[in-house]
């Protein structure tokens, strides 16, 4: 006797098809759907804990903070009247990319670009011969647009190029201008690197290939992505990125930097380094796929949040459990094939296709299964599954986008936070269920009634979240999910107020 399996209690975009699944596929996948799934009460215990987190790493405590909440030095945000040109650098993963920013003011800008491929051999070379080819490719840039000084800003006295550098990689800044690689993340492992200034280093290079490029700046990524959308929203909390990896950088009071003795502004943004929240996994509902994927990757004992939202790692997630199902006989017959069985072969974007397909008969899915996998024998039930087992890991990724974004949202709403003071009606803690709830500028907890004659919609200026990555702009629903668990987080004046937005 079979029963019919369907998956509408822990997937909103789940498959419309009616075949029947086993007994055994039923209760295993059952199992599977009750491990991935994130109850409200989770996202809330997980939320405290990386608020703590985030107040041990401003108080320099890294014993009791997996979160190394790095200050930037960068104080201020744009506001959107900034006039000029100027040079970017973004190494953010496989790709680099050389920019040249013109930004117009009344909040307009333009960007041109150039993308250079980071071999795999790059990747792992020593750090001078990965500098060497950037500072080529800056060259290359630069000849290509007929770029010079008279286009770029720079000191008036001074016919070298200033660049700006966006490096995507955990950074312990001590200037504006420099910055120790901490360590490396995204298939990245260059000897040489960890443990001095990176900025430095590329300047060498520079200097070693006759660029006449000044590295004026460096920028985490996730500061870039804060600062890009502020231009546009001046009201920019967070930047975010959702991507090959992740991170969260936001605008702390200076107040609450207590590994700063002496500041000079009343902001700075912080780069958190969310990527890296809970590494010793006491508060993360880890499965036994998330262990065996972080045991094999090239930095075990890390970076446990991002392999659990990233799309480096979301394929290597699902490609353990299919094989896991394989191994059971509950998928493709208990046939696997050589494709499958390697490491990192199902990717991220399979993940995005497969759950796009809305068709009757998912044979779109079929096609993912045979050219790119190797699986030639899989009937609409194995479809169905492997859809699934998609739709598990894709969500659970978004809803804890959404727990760490939230959990920001809710230190910036503390005593010391930039957004106390105004009122804005969100929930700051598991049961606050009073609307309005918010801190004012004496540090009182102030809250309102529901039935309240003030409306705040025309009142509050929203808090805008700038996001870039491709697994925000195309994994299909992850901004909807986001979203469902920003409301349970924050409450359901959250969709009116936090506006998630695209940063380029």
């Amino acid at each position: 006797m079979s029963t019919s399996f369907t998956p509408t209690s822990t997937s909103t975009h789940h498959t419309k098809h009616h075949s029947r699944w086993s007994d055994k596929q039923s209760k295993v996948l059952g199992h599977l759907a009750e491990e991935f799934t994130l109850s409200t009460a989770q996202l809330e215990h997980l939320a405290t804990a990386f608020i703590g987190q985030m107040q041990s790493g401003l108080a320099g405590d890294q014993k009791s903070s997996d979160l190394a909440m790095i200050p930037t030095f960068v104080s201020g945000r744009p506001d959107g009247h900034e006039r000029g040109s100027y040079l970017a650098l973004d190494l953010g993963g496989t790709n680099l990319r050389v920019c040249l920013i013109t930004l117009k003011g009344n909040n307009d800008l333009e960007s041109n670009s150039k993308a250079f491929k980071v071999s795999d051999h790059l990747q792992e070379a020593h750090i001078s011969e990965l500098m060497d080819f950037i500072a080529i490719s800056i060259k290359e840039f630069i000849t290509s647009e007929h770029i010079s000084a008279k286009i770029v800003e720079h000191p008036s006295d001074s016919e070298t190029l200033e660049l700006g550098f966006t490096f995507s990689f955990p950074v312990t800044q001590t200037a504006i201008d420099a910055g120790m690689l901490l360590r490396w993340t995204k298939g990245f492992n260059c000897p040489g690197a960890v443990g001095n200034d990176i900025v430095q280093l590329l300047q060498e290079a520079l200097n070693r290939n006759e660029v006449n490029v000044h590295v004026a700046a460096l920028v985490n990524d996730t500061v870039g992505t804060l600062l890009a959308h502020s231009y546009k929203h001046p009201n920019t909390f967070i930047g975010a990125i959702f991507g090959t990896g992740t991170n969260g950088a936001y605008v702390e009071d200076t107040r609450s930097i207590k590994t700063m003795s002496t500041p000079t502004a009343d902001e700075m943004i912080i780069n958190i380094e969310w990527g890296n929240f809970d590494k010793d996994k006491r508060f993360l509902p880890v499965t036994i796929f998330d262990n065996k994927l972080d045991r094999e990757s090239i930095n075990p004992g890390v970076h446990v949040f991002e392999k659990m939202i990233s799309g480096m790692y979301l394929g290597e997630i699902t490609r353990n459990i299919l094989l896991h199902l394989i191994d059971q006989r509950l998928l493709f017959d208990g046939t696997s094939s050589t494709k499958l069985n390697t490491h990192w072969s199902f990717e991220t974007k399979y993940m995005s296709q497969i759950e796009n397909d809305n068709s009757a008969t998912l044979i779109p899915i079929a096609q993912i299964l045979e050219q790119e996998l190797g699986i030639y024998l899989n009937t609409q039930v194995d479809r169905e599954i492997v859809k699934f087992v998609c739709q598990l890991v894709g969500k659970r990724a978004a809803r804890l986008s959404a727990m760490a974004t939230a959990a920001v949202i809710r230190k910036g709403l503390s005593v010391e936070g930039r957004l106390a003071g105004h009122g804005y009606p969100l929930k700051l803690s598991e049961g606050d269920h009073v609307f309005g709830a918010g801190v004012n500028k004496h540090g009182t907890m102030v809250r309102e009634r529901t039935d309240s004659a003030v409306d705040h919609r025309d009142n509050v200026q929203p808090i805008h979240v700038g996001i870039d990555g491709s697994v925000f702009e195309h994994y299909p629903h992850f901004e909807e999910h986001m979203v469902e668990g920003l409301t349970e987080l924050l409450g359901s004046r959250s969709k009116d107020i936090v506006a998630l937005g695209i940063a380029r």
